[in-house]
This record gives structure tokens, C-alpha cells and sequence, in this order.
């Protein structure tokens, strides 16, 4: 499939199944060349302005934080240590650390870790850097941005305690709105995404590192966000009313086919 940069460039790039229910944006773009991408003060997953996406976004942005401390205390109920990878602003830490986690960080992004310094939040550029065992260790829709995420999952196995948690969220390619929109599906974000994945591509990927499944939530706001933001690319005038629209479609038919937007994936580190 062809797909463009709609948010930045306009460049062209192509996504190909590489394994059973995964996908790669191609060419291949390593970390330095790709922080371009990113080089953006109207990147909605660290921006600042006040546009209507920012303001949409920052809204969602604190009632998923809201909901994503709720599900980790219900996980680790004797609190503990937990790592964000791809932390952005730190804004998910920062609530963890006031409800009593001992947080830090995972961030490649020089603009970002400004920020998180600002908030005093502890970060690292690269995983292997960790020096201790975590209790907890969340993707929040970042795994998807890596180059090689089984090397990423090889170590956050590692770098977890026994039966440690891993948290995933990404988004699925077999939902209504991505098959809606198509090459336009801002969920694709190429090349910042770099795999895609249905539900069995993740929930594959993750266990054959030494996890085991638990189970997985809907993030029913993603369908919405993520359909506004593709009509806009498609350059419709109304596209906040015809996005919205279609990701209440979208939610609705995954009421009966399972395929949402973007899934939360929870897992359990396997004791061999």
C-alpha cells in the first residue's frame, strides 16, 4: 500500500506485510535520520499550540492518563516502579508519581526531554541504560515507532521483575476507520510509524518474547481522534463532524467484530 506523509512532508512511503497480522512502512529510516519527522511544533503528541487537533487532543490526552493510572493501580496494587516507554511530555508519568509509582522514562527526542527535566521526571535515551528491574513497563502507542520491536520487547523481558506487567497500545489495521480511510488512516502516520499490527500481529509479537496475554480493553477515543484527523488529510471542510461520525461507526461495529481502533493489550512476564 502507498501511503503519503500527510502530516509534514507530503513524502511518499509504502507498507507491506512482513508476518501474519504485521506490517512495515518501507524504506527503512534509522533514529537520526527520522527525529526530522518529529521536528514539528504541530505534533500532536507533544505540541503546544492551540489549534482545534491540539485542544482535542490534550483533552483526551488527560482523561486517558485519568484512566490508564486507574488500570495500572488496579495491576500493581503495591505500587512500585514503572517505565514509559516513549514517554513524550511526561504527562502519564507525572500522574503516576502523584498517586505513589516510582516512575521514569524512555525518550529519544531532545525538544522532549527539556520537558521532562522541567517536570523533574527521571529519562533515559535508550533502554539498556535501566539499571534496575521494573514492576511495570507501558508502550502508550509507541511500539509502533520503533525499528525493531523485538529487540525492544527482548529487553523490556529483561529489564522487568518476575512476573512483571507490560502494557501495550497500538492501533489495529483491521478496524472500520482504518479500512475506511484507507491510505489516508492517520493511524498509519508514516514513517513515524514504522509497524503496524492487527490484534494477533501484536498479541504474536509480544508472547513470543517469554509473555503471556492477559486481556485487552478498547480505547474508544482513538476511533474518533484518529477519523477527524484522517478527514482533515483528506481535506474535507467539515472534517471534525464527518470524523466523528465515522468513528461512532466505528465503535459501533466493533461492539460485534472485536476490531477496534486501537486496543490496550495487557501482559504478564512468564517465569521460566
Amino acid at each position: 500500500m502507498k501511503v503519503k506523509d500527510h502530516f509534514l512532508t507530503g513524502e511518499s512511503f509504502e507498507i507491506k506485510k512482513v508476518s501474519k497480522g504485521v506490517m512495515s512502512t518501507f524504506p527503512k529510516i534509522n533514529n537520526k535520520k527520522l527525529k526530522p519527522y518529529y521536528n514539528s511544533k504541530s505534533y500532536y503528541s507533544h505540541n503546544t499550540t492551540n489549534s482545534i487537533m491540539s485542544l482535542l487532543y490534550s483533552w483526551s490526552s488527560r482523561f486517558m492518563t485519568k484512566k490508564k493510572i486507574n488500570l495500572i493501580s488496579g495491576l500493581l496494587k503495591n505500587k512500585g516502579s514503572l517505565l514509559d516507554f516513549g514517554c513524550g511530555k511526561g504527562d502519564f508519568l507525572l500522574a503516576a508519581k502523584k498517586r505513589g509509582f516510582d516512575v521514569a522514562g524512555i525518550e529519544f527526542l531532545p525538544g522532549v526531554q527539556k520537558e521532562l527535566n522541567k517536570k523533574n521526571i527521571k529519562f533515559y535515551e535508550k533502554i539498556e541504560q535501566l539499571s534496575k528491574t521494573v514492576s511495570a513497563i507501558t508502550f502508550w502507542h509507541s511500539l509502533e515507532h520503533l525499528n525493531n520491536p523485538n529487540q525492544a520487547l527482548v529487553l523490556s523481558r529483561k529489564n522487568l521483575k518476575e512476573s512483571g506487567i507490560l502494557i501495550v497500545a497500538v492501533p489495529n489495521y483491521d478496524s472500520f476507520d482504518s479500512k475506511y480511510y484507507k491510505s489516508f488512516w492517520a493511524a498509519f502516520d508514516a514513517p513515524r510509524h514504522r509497524v503496524h499490527f492487527n490484534k494477533i500481529g501484536i498479541i504474536n509479537t509480544v508472547q513470543k518474547h517469554g509473555f503471556k496475554h492477559l486481556y485487552n480493553k478498547p480505547m474508544f477515543l482513538d476511533a474518533i481522534y484518529i477519523s477527524i484527523l484522517s478527514e482533515k488529510y483528506k481535506g474535507t471542510k467539515m472534517y471534525f463532524l464527518f470524523g466523528f461520525f465515522v468513528g461512532l461507526v466505528s465503535n459501533l461495529f466493533a461492539l460485534f467484530s472485536k476490531q477496534y481502533s486501537s486496543n490496550i493489550f495487557i501482559f504478564e512476564k512468564i517465569n521460566y
